[in-house]
């Protein structure tokens, strides 16, 4: 029986950047999308030998704005991926989409290709925070980007939301996810903003200008959040993640679960066969690598390795750690049994003494064979995890 394996595919152009945006991602001109697509391409198909011991399990394309690209350039993309890997029947395939970005033309495509998950970026339901953000497209322009997909048949849908956002009010908080919860998309997102340096949002909270809401605002955005969902249906199972039963995004928890996967394109990470890379972050340097004849070459001179950069293998003291920082961000938490079988170490042996630690002072609690972080645990998460290094 082959093993799982997932599929990232990172498409980095973008109609504009927002406020807060430091992904991998930018505007570029039409000549130099068709010159990336056409890479991808080659990438998907020179690494494909490499994957015929693995049942794909799900794709995810994301940016980036994927929805930018002309829909046959998608079509193109998702033929080279059937052609070449095992794709299970019922794969789990998302692309991301800009409201301002997808019409019902494209996502009938979309469909026809076998893509049958949508993650659309909303970010805000208020106009004047979608400005505030850089956002390019307006409530509006969501609302009938959501009825053009389930027109087209979507049945799973997720729509992305940034909270805390400046000027932002539990006013203007509760509009936005009322208006999305209206619409029972099957899965929403909620994350928390992240002032990033080097983004306009990052010069702006340097100079104090940033207006992000206080702490007790943000608290109590936090709390309806949490209440406000679970009287609409939907299960928070992460951290920033919400759904409606049995939809929960099985790309993200395969990757919280250690499944290994594959990323194609400029800046994509992998985890495969236990190595980590990072593919280069230089488009130009993507561009120019012969990756058509990439079988031609032996070792370092191989387009692939020069794609991938340096490869490392994780410690198994690194795995142990990442078991813990990825595990913990569901709110099932983490298997005593999945640990010992991993490891063949008893959890207790290994992390006994923070365990014991965040049980006792309510940040975590523990149910037959599973460790998880209580709801005062998922608001200190990035303090509670710093706790597991034990490199």
């Amino acid at each position: 029986m082959k093993h799982n394996l997932e599929l990232y595919l990172h498409i980095p152009f973008c109609a504009a950047k927002c406020n807060y945006c430091d992904f991998l991602s930018f505007t570029s001109d039409s000549e130099t999308k068709e010159s990336y697509v056409r890479q991808l391409i080659m990438e998907l198909g020179a690494v494909a030998k490499e994957c015929e011991p693995y049942s794909v399990s799900s794709i995810f394309i994301g940016g980036g704005t994927p929805s930018i690209l002309p829909s046959k350039d998608i079509a193109l993309i998702m033929d080279c991926i059937f052609k070449n890997y095992d794709v299970i029947p019922d794969a789990e395939i998302t692309i991301e989409c800009n409201p301002a970005s997808a019409l019902r033309e494209k996502f009938e495509t979309y469909r026809a290709t076998g893509i049958n998950r949508l993650s659309i970026g909303l970010q805000s339901a208020d106009n004047n925070e979608l400005k505030i953000l850089g956002r390019i497209h307006t409530a509006e322009d969501f609302l009938k980007s959501y009825e053009a997909a389930r027109k087209a048949g979507f049945e799973n849908i997720n729509v992305d939301l940034i909270d805390c956002i400046p000027m932002q009010s539990i006013k203007t908080w509760k509009k936005s996810l009322r208006q999305v919860t209206m619409l029972k998309p099957e899965h929403i997102s909620v994350y928390n903003l992240i002032v990033e340096d080097g983004t306009p949002f990052g010069d702006l909270y340097k100079k104090g200008q940033l207006l992000l809401p206080d702490e007790d605002e943000q608290a109590r955005i936090d709390d309806f959040t949490l209440e406000f969902m679970e009287k609409q249906g939907y299960a928070r199972y992460e951290i920033s993640n919400f759904a409606r039963q049995g939809f929960e995004c099985r790309h993200n928890k395969g990757y919280w679960t250690g499944t290994p996967y594959i990323g194609f394109g400029i800046g994509a990470a992998s985890f495969f066969n236990d190595m980590r890379w990072s593919n280069t972050s230089s488009i130009k340097e993507y561009l120019e690598l012969d990756l058509k004849n990439s079988d031609k070459y032996i070792s370092e001179d191989n387009p692939i390795s020069i794609l991938r950069g340096e490869i490392s293998k994780l410690k198994v003291e690194e795995e142990m750690e990442e078991f813990m920082f990825l595990g913990l961000r569901m709110t099932e938490g983490i298997s005593e049994d999945d640990f010992r079988l991993r490891f063949g170490r008893t959890l207790i042996s290994v992390f006994g003494k923070q365990l014991i630690n965040f049980t006792s002072n309510g940040l975590m609690a523990h149910s037959g064979s599973r460790y998880y972080l209580t709801k005062r645990g998922m608001e200190l998460a990035n303090q509670v995890m710093s706790e597991f290094l034990l490199t």
